[in-house]
């Protein structure tokens, strides 16, 4: 839940072309020495193409964050406990970026290192930026830090990104030599300055929302096809309210002390509340049974159709039976 691929690629190949494409080594550089008598015979050499190894250390190096999908068939909760934690660590950067390095360096020829580094570092700085700006969270200071950062800038799916990169990558496909490096960085710029104003539209949604006296949080929230269109999420002791445009919901949080601490210590609960952002707790009667569902908010979409509908996207239930005793934590994930 965070940019998706075809952004995080499309803006690695903006950044390949953004002058890491058209480098051109020195003859000199590596060469072994030779008598001058030798090299006056010897036909003049043709610098060797590096340039399109460096571009896809750039585009490679732009997806590599999201390699931690390994950790999937460790379990769901593994997945959702470590995704954007360590490969998506700012101050892991340098690391992550040279191993890419090393990996399109060995391929090359073993050489211009430096030059393979600072497109690889470029493509990941990209990544966590764009991730950055969506309201799923990450971990920009693991290991110092597990706190989840989000600006909520950008929906998590963005044509009007989508679009920016791709028309700069058709117009870099329609020009030769050093055009390019100057459309890929004029079509980056704009694509950064509509990201900019998204992050001015999130600022103006908030400061135009209502804020009582006994408002504990409130938070603006993108909605997909339109950077004007926000959810307001106001949080209270007690309750939620969801707002977006003229639809105005309140849900009001369930409390006891009985049902509620026992819910909160297993360990579902824990990692969701460790997760959420607008945590939502509720109780319903199944079967015979008492439910406690927690849902986050942030999540919750006026789509017409799937989880994200109602905010359950992320989520957890607690089963008790007729006497109050706990049967089960789930993952909401895992009863559908």
């Amino acid at each position: 839940m965070g940019m998706d691929t075809i952004a995080h690629g499309l803006t690695g190949a903006v950044i390949g072309y953004c002058g890491f494409r058209q480098y051109r080594p020195k003859l000199t550089e590596n060469a072994p020495s030779a008598p001058a008598a030798q090299q006056e015979l010897r036909p003049p050499k043709r610098p060797p193409d590096v340039g399109r190894a460096v571009l896809w250390a750039a585009i490679a190096a732009a997806e590599f964050p999201d390699i931690d999908i390994l950790l999937a068939p460790l379990g769901s909760e593994t997945y959702f406990r470590w995704h954007r934690s360590f490969t998506h660590s700012a101050l892991l950067l340098p690391f992550w970026a040279a191993l890419v390095a090393v990996v399109f360096w060995s391929i090359s020829e073993r050489r211009n290192f430096r030059v393979l580094f600072a497109a690889a570092a470029a493509g990941i700085a990209s990544h966590l930026a764009l991730d950055w700006i969506t309201n799923y969270g990450t971990m920009l200071f693991w290991p110092l830090s597990d706190v989840r950062l989000a600006l909520s800038w950008v929906f998590i799916l963005d044509p009007y990104v989508w679009a920016g990169l791709g028309v700069t990558l058709w117009a870099v496909s329609r020009t030769h030599g050093p055009a390019q490096t100057r459309v890929a960085r004029v079509g980056l710029a704009m694509v950064c300055g509509y990201i900019l104003m998204c992050g001015e539209c999130h600022w103006l949604a908030l400061r135009s929302a209502a804020k009582p006296p006994d408002t504990r949080k409130l938070e603006a929230f993108a909605q997909p096809l339109s950077p004007f269109r926000w959810t307001i999420l106001r949080q209270t002791a007690d309750q939620i309210d969801w707002i977006n445009g003229r639809e105005n919901r309140t849900f009001v949080q369930f409390h006891d002390d009985r049902l509620l601490p026992q819910a909160e210590a297993t360990p579902v609960v824990k990692l969701f509340r460790w997760f959420a952002g607008f945590p939502l707790v509720e109780m319903r009667t199944e079967n015979g049974r008492t439910v406690l569902r927690y849902r986050d908010l942030r999540f919750r979409t006026p789509m017409p159709w799937g989880p994200v509908n109602e905010g359950t996207f992320v989520g957890a239930v607690v089963e008790f039976d007729r006497n109050g005793d706990l049967l089960a934590s789930k993952w909401m994930r895992e009863l559908r």
